[in-house]
């Protein structure tokens, strides 16, 4: 095989990567709605800490698939993957060599702190790069991103990805998003337990989940508690990983999941991968993402 053919090779294997990526994504998407189809949690009224006091809860009674966690962790890897391969592309290409030198050094590399990318360490780890190849890796870095790094594409990749490694891939989970209750009298509200700032609620599919807290006249029983109540459509439930929406900035943060993981993708087809393989970066513009 040709050098030619074969850095071509190397760059289409980082694209079908990345499309590769967005399959899983619809997978994803199937997955839930046949989830979501089984009716996967029910609403019910517990007792609190007073004779008067109750707490309107949900119960998870049909777990959410492993699947979905182990398809989440695969697309993460994909990306991750295609922005590995594309710097490996690099270093072969810049060095003439393949394997370049210091080939287990290769990555690519996602700082959200310049000095630590400008180590000279670091430099040394990725000798088979360029100077101009490193200059370009610099300047997509969290680093330059704007507002800050919680808005850009690769920070996450990395981030999510992490998490995803170290916590047994329970990053995806289901959240409650809005929850309308009707309260009839005598019945009276006491204060809800929405998360701040988005009223998102993550899930614990181990224990009833508490939603709102209120007042029922002494002696009531969980019957007439719940004759009281008007439940009809009471939760807006969707599939999404917490620390992602709590904790990105905007614009990515008003974006539902799956529009986030379209996001990525995009970024890092149109901003990371063909514009590498083709020399196509333009230094003077800061990256938004």
């Amino acid at each position: 095989m040709s050098s030619i053919v074969e850095g071509q090779w190397a760059v289409d294997v980082c694209r079908e990567r990345v499309r590769r990526a967005g399959e899983i994504r619809a997978e994803i998407g199937s997955e839930w709605a046949r989830h979501m189809a089984d009716h996967p949690r029910r609403i019910d009224v517990v007792r609190g800490e007073t004779s008067t006091s109750w707490i309107f809860v949900v119960e998870t009674v049909i777990p959410m698939p492993v699947r979905l966690s182990a398809l989440f962790g695969e697309w993460l890897y994909e990306l991750r993957a295609a922005l590995d391969g594309i710097v490996y592309y690099l270093a072969v290409r810049d060095s003439g060599q393949n394997p370049p030198p210091a080939e287990r050094s290769i990555y690519f590399p996602v700082f959200t702190d310049a000095a630590k990318y400008d180590d000279p360490n670091h430099r040394g780890r990725m000798k088979a790069l360029s100077d101009e190849t490193f200059a370009v890796l610099r300047h997509v870095q969290p680093f330059n991103a704007r507002p800050d790094h919680r808005s850009n594409v690769l920070w996450w990749i990395e981030e999510l990805a992490r998490i995803d490694r170290h916590r047994q891939g329970h990053a995806l989970a289901p959240h409650i998003e809005n929850v309308r209750v009707g309260l009839m009298d005598p019945l009276r509200p006491v204060g809800d337990v929405m998360a701040e700032p988005h009223n998102l609620i993550r899930i614990d599919e181990s224990a009833p989940t508490p939603i709102l807290k209120f007042e029922a006249p002494q002696g009531w029983d969980s019957q007439q508690v719940r004759d009281h109540l008007d439940v009809t459509d009471a939760i807006t439930s969707h599939l999404d990983v917490t620390e992602w929406v709590l904790n990105s900035s905007p614009p990515m943060r008003s974006l539902e999941l799956s529009k986030r993981m379209s996001l990525c993708e995009k970024f890092l087809l149109d901003g990371i991968v063909n514009p590498l393989a083709t020399g196509d970066i333009v230094l003077s513009r800061t990256p938004e993402h």
